[in-house]
């Protein structure tokens, strides 16, 4: 997780290293994380001296001296190195590596997400799970809500800041994801053994019954969030964030393009004003804020390289980037699969060529990330990707007008689907 930097130094990176009090805030910026004055700077304080001041606590337009990460000659310092670097690094394997495993993670989420979800949607009602149906007055919703919780998470990291607070998020972060690891191996085992496990009898602080392979999953989601908040290993972030991503693309459905056209429409908005328009109004870019403060598994990551003070630093991606365009995914695939069932189809048209789209989104991300060395909001380049392709794959096959009005009923298949997969045998339990 690191490489040897002895205590109290800091490594340049050109390879030479210096005494961490040593450091020139002037040239190189923030004070790092081995600094004894992290995330501070010298100023002048209302009494005529000077002292130290957190960054956090100058808003607005400054002014911001130097140790402040807004400080306008190190943005520019800053802008015009990462330009270099990026160009020096983008095309070698060191800098394409992290961004090739993120990428490749994303649509394997996304893919193996939207394909279990069919196999599901495609068992006889008695065997089928039942699973949460958005309607289009929920997309409505969506924004707004996410809105909600986003600014009181960047509350609660900028201007509260407890400790326990962020481990208060961070434990609930870890208990859905443990539980969604322990549904998805109950699921996985369910498709091998082509047959539903008997459920163990009922757990008193459970509401439901829970067969061995849930329990065993639920055992071991357990073991891997101890080692989470031991060392908060990048793999077992990303173990945590697929297995959360699956859970939600294949046990939520989207009840009609309508629906998902809306969902991503909003959602398109939601992501660029937080990301392009929070700094202006809050002072800080809220959703990177929110990413770097809370220590949860609520991103994908992936080492690129290790900072002055021998720690990682990550390339990321958020679960919202995957689940949200998942679910959307998960519907055309359902679609698909009505329109197999009917004959009028031999292969997932519509999942495999949105998933192209989605690839070629994420790359234009990247992209745009590189050029312009600053966060992008993945939704702005994924949702024109994604609702083009659907469309026009709809309007070449003649199909619009059936896919628009395709609607997917609560705890119900339609009557075009036919199952993908061997019927499992046993009485599914709710979720």
């Amino acid at each position: 997780m690191r490489r040897p930097v002895p205590e109290g130094r800091f490594a340049l990176k050109n390879g030479t290293v210096i005494d961490v009090g040593d450091f020139d805030p002037v040239e190189l910026g923030p004070f790092p994380r081995c600094h004894p004055h992290f995330e501070q700077h010298e100023a002048v304080l209302p009494t005529g001296e000077r002292g130290w001041v957190r960054n956090a606590d100058v808003l607005g337009k400054g002014p911001f001296p130097p140790g402040h990460p807004e400080n306008p000659e190190w943005v520019r310092k800053s802008h015009e190195r990462a330009q270099r670097e990026n160009v020096e690094s983008s095309f070698r394997w060191v800098g394409l590596q992290p961004n090739l495993h993120l990428l490749s993670l994303a649509t394997l989420c996304v893919c193996l997400g939207a394909k279990e979800g069919v196999w599901m949607f495609t068992q006889p009602p008695a065997l089928r799970e039942t699973t949460r149906v958005i309607q289009t007055q929920d997309a409505y919703w969506f924004p707004v809500m996410g809105s909600c919780v986003l600014f009181g998470m960047f509350v609660l990291c900028t201007y509260i800041g407890k400790y326990w607070i962020k481990q208060l998020i961070s434990c609930g972060v870890v208990v859905m994801c443990t539980f969604s690891f322990g549904a998805n191996l109950d699921h996985l085992a369910t498709l091998v053994f082509n047959r539903a496990l008997q459920p163990m009898s009922r757990i008193p602080i459970a509401e439901e019954s829970m067969n061995s392979a849930e329990l065993l999953g639920i055992c071991i989601g357990g073991l891997m969030a101890a080692g989470y908040f031991w060392c908060q290993h990048w793999v077992i972030n990303n173990v945590f964030g697929v297995s959360f991503c699956l859970f939600g693309i294949k046990l939520i459905n989207i009840s009609s393009y309508k629906t998902g056209f809306v969902m991503l429409s909003g959602l398109f908005i939601y992501d660029v004003f937080w990301v392009f328009c929070s700094k202006s109004i809050f002072g800080a870019n809220v959703m990177v804020t929110v990413a770097k403060g809370v220590e949860a598994p609520i991103k994908l990551m992936f080492p690129r390289l290790a900072g002055g003070c021998g720690e990682l630093q990550h390339s990321m991606l958020g679960l919202g980037d995957i689940v949200v365009p998942g679910l959307f995914m998960a519907f055309l695939a359902k679609f698909d699969a009505v329109k197999i069932g009917q004959k009028a189809s031999t292969g997932f048209v519509y999942l495999h060529a949105t998933l192209v789209a989605y690839v070629l989104s994420l790359m234009t991300t990247i992209a745009a990330m590189l050029f312009s060395n600053a966060a992008q909001p993945a939704l702005l380049y994924i949702v024109p990707y994604v609702l083009i392709t659907s469309v026009a794959i709809a309007v070449s096959r003649g199909e619009f007008r059936e896919l628009w009005t395709y609607d997917i009923p609560e705890g119900e298949a339609s009557d075009g689907a036919t199952p993908m997969a061997g019927n499992a045998a046993g009485e599914k339990k709710s979720s």
